[in-house]
């Protein structure tokens, strides 16, 4: 597949997205492991500092990322430096540094992160929130995991399996000229593009003590949403928690009661969870009557959906600002792939806009109602010890 989006600017956007190879594939962190060593290590021929001189002497970004279901290689540079950075980045692919020296590299660097993670309290309460959600799964541990318990030769065998021409979408963008893809997709095998599997959340509550002088809680529950009506969702859970202040989470628990400093809820709908989250961050003293607050709100929420105030807010909030998200050139590739990826036809979420607009009161309220399993909370909370 290979989305593009013209315009006259100077700059060109190339990506390469591997899909069904995120860190849902692989062993726990060793997706992140294999982009890291791409980012970093340079190539086989230019190892290490030389290639990423060549890059950075020429003004051409290059980042590789590891998600849950996908791989991206992301490089921007000025169309006249497009030759050598397509040139560069088949380098980096048809040879990649994959020595021990390089694996050892990255290992180190990957330790340090984790182990400076340890002291970021949202990050803890939210890995260990789909630790008890999503148990002996692979959204059980975060992307860049929590240990390396695997060698060179399982990321050569990763590289391998999952960087094949059956997974690739190429993503352009900006004033490009003429590029041969076929230089990119024989570089790699054909294979079998993997099945990507769904995971249901499980409820279960974890709280561990730091040294802390607040309440960090993480929280989720089992939102389970067809495609069709994903702008429902997106509509009632802006007025639940999304919308900031306004909505009734931050209203209710911070505004008018003073539970919380900060109070979300979104909607996290993947190929692999529906699953509705979020997050309070509040005084110890308040931790209990904050949690007992948020449930009270969405058992108010469930059980007699949303008034004709906010419907008419939320329509306003949501038509108005969808511009202001698709203005720049990565704004605009990014929502033709999610509209390619997800299943969805072309110009969907123009066409979305005109379905929230439609959207009448009885219609939320019947399917805010039909959803009361968000009422199965799962926490995660760090608080002091």
């Amino acid at each position: 597949m290979i989305i593009t989006q013209k315009d006259n600017l100077d700059r060109v956007i190339f990506e390469i997205i591997f899909e069904n190879s995120g860190s849902i594939f692989a062993k726990e962190g060793l997706a992140n492991f294999l982009a890291k060593l791409l980012n970093n290590r340079g190539s086989y021929k230019n190892p290490n500092t030389k290639f990423l001189e060549k890059l950075d002497n020429n003004g051409i970004h290059l980042s590789i990322s590891a998600g849950k279901e996908t791989i991206t290689i992301h490089s921007s540079f000025l169309k006249e430096k497009q030759s050598l950075a397509l040139k560069l980045l088949q380098e980096l692919l048809q040879y990649p540094n994959f020595t021990q020296e390089a694996f050892e590299k990255t290992k180190k660097e990957i330790l340090s992160t984790i182990q400076r993670k340890q002291t970021d309290f949202d990050y803890l309460a939210n890995i260990n929130l789909n630790k008890i959600s999503f148990k002996n799964t692979p959204l059980a541990y975060p992307i860049i995991g929590e240990k390396i318990d695997f060698s060179l030769e399982d990321i050569k065998n990763y590289f391998k399996k999952f960087f094949i021409q059956e997974n690739i979408t190429f993503v352009v963008g900006g004033n490009f000229k003429k590029i041969d893809f076929d230089n990119f997709i024989n570089i790699f095998p054909k294979g079998k593009k993997e099945k990507i599997p769904f995971f249901y959340p499980k409820q279960n509550n974890i709280t561990i003590k730091k040294q802390t002088e607040q309440s960090y809680i993480y929280f989720n529950a089992p939102f389970e949403i067809d495609k069709p009506e994903f702008y429902k969702a997106k509509l009632a859970t802006f007025v639940l928690g999304a919308g900031g202040f306004g909505s009734r989470m931050m209203e209710e628990i911070r505004v008018k009661n003073g539970f919380a400093y900060s109070a979300y809820a979104r909607n996290s709908f993947t190929n692999h969870t529906t699953v509705l989250k979020g997050h309070l961050q509040t005084k110890l003293e308040n931790e209990t009557n904050a949690i007992e607050k948020l449930k009270n709100i969405i058992k108010e929420f469930t059980s007699n959906g949303i008034t004709k105030e906010e419907l008419l807010q939320a329509k306003q909030f949501l038509i108005g600002s969808e511009p202001l998200r698709n203005e720049t050139l990565n704004q605009k590739l990014s929502t033709k792939f999610n509209e390619y990826y997800y299943g969805y036809e072309k110009d969907y979420y123009k066409k979305e806009l005109k379905l929230i607009e439609q959207l009448s009161l009885d219609e939320i309220n019947q399917f805010i109602k039909k959803h009361s399993k968000i009422n199965n909370l799962s926490f995660s909370i760090v608080n002091k010890g």
